[in-house]
């Protein structure tokens, strides 16, 4: 766990979220576990649910979805160019794209008002009457903070951090009661869940329709560009071989290297013998000699 934290805050693919991290925008406490999925599993807990949930949040927090730019980046072969193919800007399909495409059912400040009332419905059918009565009294001031303007990603409001599954640490000064902030916690999930329903899982499904139209299946976006591929394969096979002919030299000094310290042991010894009055005839034998020593090296 603390090894793909570690690699995740040190991505490149964050420096606009820590970019002015001086300013403790965010809880990066919440975050990582909300990334992780532990707030619908447990450490101990894993199943493909679990899994394909983790890898999405993970993908989404580094704007890393398979989305156009990103297939043509891997030189995806029936791709000729990264052109959204649901809407008609001609417009590059970037991480950026997929959430204001006009494609999309509804703008993100609309999924946000629409999920305040859906989540109170949620809570309303499950019988959870005093949560309902914490929503309404804190769905004014959770909308108020994800419409404002990002103090991290300029240009943006907060909805922008909430797409990326980053929890603003201005949520946990709402309130100190504990209850209620658990309260604002799920409710900050809900809307999570449903920018991810309404938006990325509706452009999935979209645009797998449009690329059956094209003859384009699901494995052809894992196919590389042949000619790219072979030259990565050429430089495998290039770099095999330079990798061997190193271990043999490295093999041959590891040899001189040895042959050469059990040459200065035995000279040492014998002269140690001599100044000490020794006569070396006595410990001949037992002393190790570099033209009777051999070293297996395979």
């Amino acid at each position: 766990m603390a090894i793909w934290k570690n690699e995740i805050l040190n991505s490149n693919k964050l420096n606009d979220l820590f970019m002015l991290n001086f300013m403790k925008e965010f809880d990066w406490r919440t975050t990582l576990e909300f990334i992780s999925n532990r707030t619908t599993f447990t450490k101990k807990q894993c199943s493909s649910i679990d899994t394909k949930e983790r890898s999405y949040r993970i993908k989404n927090l580094l704007k890393d979805l398979p989305t156009y730019e990103t297939l043509c980046k891997r030189d995806v072969d029936v791709l000729e160019n990264s052109t959204c193919i649901r809407c008609d800007k001609n417009e590059e399909e970037t991480w950026d794209h997929v959430w204001i495409c006009n494609d999309n059912e509804a703008t993100l400040d609309e999924i946000l008002r629409e999920s305040i009332s859906k989540f109170e419905e949620y809570l309303d059918k499950n019988r959870r009457s005093e949560d309902v009565t914490i929503l309404r009294n804190h769905n004014i001031n959770i909308v108020t903070i994800l419409e404002e303007r990002s103090n991290i990603l300029i240009g943006k409001s907060r909805i922008w951090e909430m797409l990326r599954g980053v929890f603003n640490d201005r949520f946990n000064h709402l309130t100190k009661v504990k209850e209620e902030l658990a309260i604002i916690k799920e409710c900050w999930n809900f809307i999570y869940n449903e920018y991810k329903n309404r938006i990325w899982l509706i452009r999935y499904e979209e645009v797998a329709r449009l690329e059956k139209l094209k003859g384009i299946q699901k494995h052809d976006l894992r196919k590389e560009k042949r000619k790219n591929q072979d030259i990565r394969e050429e430089d495998a096979k290039e770099e095999n071989i330079e990798n061997k002919k190193t271990n043999k030299k490295d093999k041959k000094k590891q040899k001189k290297e040895f042959d050469k310290k059990i040459n200065i042991v035995t000279r040492e010894r014998l002269i140690g013998a001599v100044t000490d009055g020794i006569n070396i005839e006595n410990n001949w034998a037992l002393t190790p000699k570099l033209i009777n020593f051999s070293i297996d090296t395979h």
